[in-house]
Formats: structure tokens, sequence, C-alpha cells
């Protein structure tokens, strides 16, 4: 099995009415797991990485449950979906499942992948006649052949891809990205003749707007609305193929009922010349996002909710003098070019009572920074060598680097790093951010090379 990799697979036909499927009406899904990919006529998640962030598999879960029922337009009962160590695999037992729920059966767990029926895996479907014709009826009975026969009966690609249902090889994985640019098209499927129908048909751009920000940490400033005429005549009077208009705010948001509001005065007070068929959605300026810490404390009774949603110090205060004022600690970058020195943690109260000039804004100094994982491990975590190339669940391939980095002897020979930096990936384990020591010593420099993996990227 490649990795620690645990699938959830959804019917992504409920996601929206239009075919083929749009990647927007998936972007939904990049909150809980940036590892997203459309397959076939399913949304999987790949979520191994994550789950400890959400606090397990079963708070994920009802997550999802609750996010994949608010982003369902189809009117349907409960939508089922399945689990897999691969996609290939949850996407066959996700198949099981809506056969199961179409002919009113009861859910019966999942099925061992050797006795998944055979058009459960496409790539084995296509080739069905000929299988059962030797006696395959499973994914078991497949495997049970002579693999260099049944290569030149059906052909090398089956093979592959049950194998990689298995977890025996990698599945290379086209993942859902998100646009640089929002700019959504919507065909409505009906003529529009006034502003609160326009309105309603705008509603799904607006939600997919909010994900597209959201999954971006962005707000938006301005936007543009365009429909098309459903006429190009009326009256003997030619019209634009387009019309448009375009909506600022003083304030960037996030959130849509300020400009549905603005969407809906506007809206009224144009002349409709001719029916609408079609809408799109542009985004023509955003910026970072910078939410409003809110206090996490109730709000007093009498009091606005809004009066303590800026109170963090008096937060921290409170909790300091009831739990001493070593239970909250703020982190603080430290001047250090070594990565586990780059941050220490401080008393949050003394931290917050600090004067600290507001520093200017600057670009990176150093090109590298931009290639700092977000995550350190605890400690960094020897690597096997073999054949001079470090190995960590596999062979790693170098990426970047190398980034030298020589500093801390100024804390002793034990806190020395004289490394090498690189950015390595493998199948199994992404992107990851690995070291060499460097020799100091003769001695050292008549060892093998030690190498270290220190950070992620997932």
């Amino acid at each position: 099995m490649y990795g620690n990799t645990h699938w959830i697979a959804w019917p992504a036909a409920l996601l929206t009415e239009q075919e083929p499927i749009p990647a927007s009406a998936c972007w939904w899904a990049l909150e809980f797991s940036p590892r997203v990919v459309l397959l076939e006529d399913a949304l999987l998640l790949e979520t191994g990485m994550v789950q400890r962030l959400w606090g397990g598999l079963q708070p994920l879960l009802e997550r999802l449950e609750q996010a994949f029922a608010r982003a369902c337009t189809v009117a349907a009962k409960p939508p089922v979906r399945a689990q897999g160590d691969t996609a290939w695999l949850a996407l066959a037992q996700l198949k099981l499942e809506q056969r199961r729920a179409a002919q009113g059966l009861a859910e019966a767990g999942p099925v061992p992948a050797d006795a998944l029926p055979l058009w459960t895996l496409t790539a084995l479907q296509e080739h069905s006649a000929v299988l059962q014709r030797m006696g395959c009826q499973t994914w078991g009975d497949v495997r049970a052949l002579p693999r260099a026969g049944l290569s030149r009966r059906i052909g090398s690609r089956p093979l592959r891809v049950l194998d990689q249902a298995y977890g025996l090889l990698p599945q290379p994985q086209d993942w859902l990205q998100l646009p640089q640019r929002f700019a959504l098209r919507h065909d409505l499927g009906y003529p529009a003749h006034s502003a609160p129908a326009v309105l309603q048909s705008a509603q799904p751009l607006l939600r997919t707007l909010q994900l597209w920000l959201q999954a971006r940490h962005h707000a938006v400033l301005a936007l543009r609305l365009r429909w098309h005429h459903d006429l190009r005549r009326v009256d003997g009077q030619e019209l634009p193929a387009w019309d448009e208009l375009c909506i600022r705010t003083a304030q960037p948001t996030q959130g849509m009922e300020h400009l549905q509001r603005l969407l809906r005065e506007h809206l009224e007070r144009q002349r409709w010349r001719a029916p609408v068929d079609m809408l799109e959605l542009q985004a023509l300026e955003t910026v970072p996002w910078e939410a409003a810490p809110l206090s996490c404390l109730p709000a007093e009774a009498g009091q606005a909710e809004h009066a303590h949603s800026l109170a963090w110090h008096e937060w921290v205060e409170r909790i300091g003098a009831r739990w001493g004022e070593q239970a909250v600690r703020q982190v603080e970058p430290c001047a250090d070019h070594r990565p586990e020195a780059m941050q220490c943690w401080q008393n949050a109260a003394a931290w917050l009572q600090k004067k600290r000039p507001a520093a200017p804004a600057q670009g990176c100094a150093d090109p590298w920074q931009a290639l700092w994982p977000p995550w350190l491990l605890a400690e960094p975590e020897a690597l096997a060598v073999q054949a001079n190339r470090p190995h960590w669940h596999g062979p790693l391939q170098l990426r970047a680097g190398p980034y030298r980095l020589e500093s801390g002897w100024w804390d002793g020979a034990e806190s020395l790093a004289v490394r090498d930096y690189f950015v390595a990936y493998n199948e199994a384990v992404g992107h990851v951010w690995i070291y060499r020591e460097r020799a100091r010593t003769q001695l050292l420099a008549e060892q093998a090379a030690s190498w270290f993996a220190q950070g992620v990227y997932g």
C-alpha cells in the first residue's frame, strides 16, 4: 500500500444537473482536504493526512455529510457514500452501494476487494465478456489467473488499474485546483424576464464565488455580472449579445448577503430589453482576507455581541487569572536561521503588553523562503540511505536545492547546524523538506551521508 491513504467517495451527479460535471461544483470539498479529484461520476477525497486535523475520521465524516447536503442541488434521498484505502476501491464500493440503494436493499458494509464484482471497476468491465468466459466473476478471480497469459488477452492496462486498486502501484491523479481568477458562467435553461428572476438564477454563481474566496483566503472588492440576451433583435432594433453591470464594495468581504443586496438594487434599475438565458460572474478585484478575531467569551446579557468581538486581550487576561499565566502562550518569531529555532513560545499576557513597532512591509529577502514548509516535524527523522540516495517509504527524488545552511555556532558544538537542504518527492509521502548533514570532521567525511526529514508540505 502506498502511504497511509484513506479515500471517501460521493456521487457527484447530485451536486449539479450539468453534464459533464464542472469542477466548480466540487470546490466546497477543498475546505476539508487539498486532495480532491473527480473520477468517473464520483467525487473522491483523500483524507489520510487531514483526519487528525478534524479530530478523527468520524467527526470529519459528519462535517462532510453536512457540507455535501448543502452543496447538493438535485433533490434525492440521503446520498450514499463509500470508503476505501485506494481511489479505485472507494469508487467500486460506492458503485456497489448505489446499486443496493436503487434495489431498496439495506447497507451491508464494505465488501472485501477480492469479492468485488467485475462491473465495479471500469477497466475490467470493458473486458467482462472475455473474463466471464474464463470463469471470472470478481476481482480476486482475475488476480488468480496467470498474469502473462491474461495480459495477452485483455492488455496490460486493466491489470495495471487492478494493481492500483489494490495499492500495489501508485495512481496518478488530476487533482482539483482552484483557478487564479474567478470567471464562471451559468446556463439558465429558461428565459428570465425580470430582476428577481435574474437574481435568483445568480445564486449558484454567488455561492461558488464564496467557496472560491474561502478556499483562497481572499475577499472580493469588485465584481462584474454579465447576462446574455436570448434574442438579438427586438422591434427591429439590434441588441448586443451581452449586457453587464459592475459593483464595488467599500470593504472587502466574503459574505454574499451584502453582495446580493447590492445586486438587487442595481438589477431593479435595469431595463430588460430581451429575455436572459445565460449569466457570467467575474471577480474583478480581490485582496487577501484578514478576518477580525472574535471573542471566545459569550456576550453579556443586554449587550450586543459585537461589542466584545475584539476583546482578545481580555480573554487572555481572564484565562491567565483563572488557570495561571503559563496556561496561555503566544508564539513569537526569533531571529535564527535554523528552522527548529525560528520561533519560541512566550507568556501571552506579557507578549500582548510589549510595545512592538510596526514592521515595514518587505518582500522575501531570501528566495528560498518561498520553499520553506508550513509544518516541521517535532524532531528531524533519520532517513535510510541506499546507493547514496535517501529513502522515506521509497526512494526520494530531489526536486530543488541544495540550500546551504551554517548556523548556531554561538550555542556550542551540539547546536551547530551545517546542512544542505532539499525539496524532495515521492508518491508515498508527497513533497517533503530534507537535509544532508555536511561533513565537519575527517571522521564524518569517511562515513555515509546522513540524511534527515524535517518538514512536510501537506
